[in-house]
């Protein structure tokens, strides 16, 4: 492609300046204009790489003039420093070395490794400002899906091309990429219209809604579901040992989206788990010793084991369960064993999370225990979780509703020293909860009720999920009787209610079968 480029300079008391000059006057752009200590030379070409013998002279005259005060270079008008120009053409001339020394079409310049494999470049290599990639780790700026929007429902994100493009066009503006001779303009622009109008973000779709670090509820965009590892490296293995002799890393789907009514449990853990995690380098630059093992307690069904879930999601960490049926044997040691093997599990795929379900059937009280295979089992899992500078980035959450049942060297500081309580959720919690789980299925508006909010008082976070899958049964039954079509089908008061009156039944006897549902 042929650009404008300028190069102006003085007068000058280096003893390079004849051969400057020299070279200028060569060159069919020249112009001189004022006298004496105003004298200014002007060299301005139109030319691409491909203009071997005139790019000879400009590389020439470049490298003499680019240190000194009086010399200017521009690119289309753009102003450019000469050394970071002519650094930038080596790059940009061995590129095209090499497309011609393979033959190499079109899909070359978009970033193609071989014709199957996809682009990563907008029409050039060298092209600023955008990325073709998903993961954008270099210099080439962000990548392509942080260009757009969000539907009202996140259920469909926009790309806005012209923003992608526009970037382009004022990044690239004046790079050397526009010298290329096989650079050109109409490639990029069709690169672009290439990408996707809309992404749809159902269940199928490869992204997600990214959410705030620092408050979960904001969505700021989209991002791919399985992100890869944090510094994107790929490390060789050694002798002997295979990829396939590793677990596979085990990522729940649980967001804080998914979690309502405990939001004071929430702030807590990710202060004292995720940042670890996923910032793991802040704490190595202080020196400073993160803590991560944490005991969540409170009644059955508060959602700790899913706010366990929830950690690990957002931290992309590796989530291993750890519960007493998967762990104990008959086999002498064997119990020892299966324990160690879950935390060797978790250091290979490190940053983890290990969550240890009904911690007091593992680490009961020592004067509780009668049998030594019990007092084994214990000892080891206190050595483990005092390995806290073997272990690396694994952090541990423990979730139990007997606090008192645990043996207290389990709890005291350097092991699980965080206690964290998640009681039944309060007036707000629930009208939260019955929020999030209504809000996964039709519900017909207004719902939840005051009325339904208050009659729920003392139900776990479990339950309130059970209540609208319980509705949710009754307007399927409803709807097969009244033969309404499933497009048509929505969740109204009266299945909540006949819900309610179901789980009220199980729960205590002798209350109002319903209460006064608006």
């Amino acid at each position: 492609m042929r650009v404008l480029l300028t190069i102006t300079f003085g007068k000058s008391a280096s003893p390079l300046y004849a051969r400057a000059l020299q070279l200028a006057q060569s060159l069919s752009g020249y112009q001189e204009t004022g006298k004496g200590k105003e004298l200014v030379h002007t060299v301005t070409v139109t030319v691409s790489l491909a203009h071997e013998a005139t790019w000879e002279k400009l590389d020439q005259l470049l490298r003499l003039v680019s240190a000194w005060r009086s010399a200017s270079v521009h690119i289309a008008g753009q102003p450019v420093r000469g050394w970071a120009l002519l650094a930038r053409l080596a790059q940009v001339k061995a590129c095209h070395a090499r497309k011609l020394r393979h033959s190499a079409g079109a899909g070359y310049c978009c970033g193609k490794e071989a014709p199957d494999t996809e682009a990563t470049s907008f029409g050039c290599r060298f092209c600023k400002g955008v990325s073709r990639e998903v993961y954008s780790s270099d210099d080439r700026g962000d990548s392509w899906i942080h260009f757009g929007s969000l539907s009202p429902q996140r259920n469909a994100f926009r790309v806005d091309k012209a923003a992608i493009l526009r970037t382009l066009e004022q990044e690239t503006a004046a790079d050397a990429c526009l010298f290329c001779p096989a650079f050109r303009w109409q490639r990029v622009r069709a690169a672009v219209d290439d990408l996707p109008d809309s992404i749809e973000l159902n269940g199928d779709s490869a992204f997600e809604v990214c959410y705030s670090a620092i408050n979960p509820k904001k969505a700021l965009g989209i991002q791919p579901k399985e992100a890869r590892d944090q510094d994107g490296l790929v490390f060789a293995f050694e002798a002997g040992e295979r990829p396939a002799d590793l677990p596979q890393r085990q990522v729940p789907s649980v967001r804080y989206a998914d979690i309502a009514g405990q939001d004071t449990a929430l702030e807590q853990i990710r202060n004292i788990v995720e940042l670890p995690l996923r910032h793991a380098a802040y704490f190595e630059a202080l020196g400073v010793q993160p803590q991560r093992g944490v005991l969540l307690y409170g009644p059955a069904g508060s959602g700790k084991t899913l706010l366990a879930k929830a950690v690990a999601t957002e931290s992309n960490a590796h989530f291993e369960l750890l519960s007493g049926p998967e762990i104990l044997s008959r086999w002498v040691g064997q119990s020892e064993e299966n324990l160690r093997r879950v935390f060797e599990r978790a250091r290979q795929r490190a940053p983890s999370v290990v969550l240890i379900d009904e911690l007091d059937s593992l680490a009961p009280r020592r004067e509780r225990q009668s049998q030594q295979h019990e007092v084994q089992l214990l000892a080891q899992l206190l050595v483990l979780l005092d390995g806290l500078e073997t272990r690396g980035q694994v952090a541990v959450i423990a979730t139990t509703n007997r606090v008192e049942a645990i043996d207290p060297a389990v709890l005291r500081p350097g092991r699980l020293d965080y206690h964290i309580e998640m009681p039944y959720p309060d007036r707000e919690g629930r009208a939260a909860i019955l929020r999030v789980c209504l809000a996964k299925m039709k519900a017909r508006g207004g719902l939840p009720g005051e009325a339904l909010i208050e009659a729920t008082e003392g139900f776990s976070g479990a339950e309130l999920a059970a209540l609208c899958r319980e509705a949710g049964l009754y307007a399927i039954r409803r709807a097969l009787a009244e033969r309404i079509p499933a497009r048509k089908l929505v969740v109204s008061v009266t299945d909540l209610c006949q819900a309610l009156a179901a789980l009220r039944a199980k729960r205590v006897s002798g209350e109002p079968a319903c209460p006064k549902l608006p």
